[in-house]
């Protein structure tokens, strides 16, 4: 199963967790250097505790 349909988020805002600072979900470099590596207690800590409100806004 991919990371964004774990979390339900779109790749996007996956690339935008990593690339804070500091990043909100931690990463590795594959040995090439092209892949990202993502531990899987990391995914389940953000499932359980996400950042920010999902969804989106709506005017009234």
């Amino acid at each position: 199963m991919s990371a964004k349909r774990l979390l339900g988020i779109s790749h996007t805002t996956i690339y935008e967790y990593m690339k804070s600072s500091p990043p909100i979900l931690p990463y590795q470099r594959s040995e090439n250097g092209w892949h990202r590596l993502i531990k899987g207690s990391d995914l389940i800590i953000i499932r359980d505790n996400p950042p920010v409100k999902r969804g989106r806004r709506r005017n009234k």
